[in-house]
């Protein structure tokens, strides 16, 4: 009953952690051999990015998708670009990013 408990106070901490968060999707590119995620603020209000979420790709082997994510806790003004490079390498393919703000 205990890890039951401790099971639903953990799922319910986790999404309270995501809730409220919007994605912006960005543009995936490489940078010196690294991901990086490129996104203008079109919104035409400023976004309080919290962090940047890199959905990639493993070329071979089992378990291929891999979610990395960047704290990045920097506002990305209207009309001005951010990009953040992840530490992700070449081995993996990236296919989407985005930035979460709140």
């Amino acid at each position: 009953m205990k890890s039951l408990v401790l099971t639903v106070a953990l799922l319910a901490s986790a999404s309270s952690f995501a809730f409220g968060l919007e994605s912006h999707y960005g543009k995936a590119s490489m940078v010196n051999g690294r991901h990086a995620c490129t996104l203008t603020n079109k919104t035409g209000s400023d976004l309080d990015i919290k962090r940047v979420q890199f959905d990639l790709e493993r070329r071979v082997g089992k378990h291929r998708e891999v979610v990395v994510t960047k704290s990045v806790n920097s506002v990305i003004y209207a009309g001005e670009t951010m990009t953040v490079v992840s530490d992700a390498g070449h081995e993996l393919i990236a296919y989407t990013c985005k930035f979460l703000a709140r």
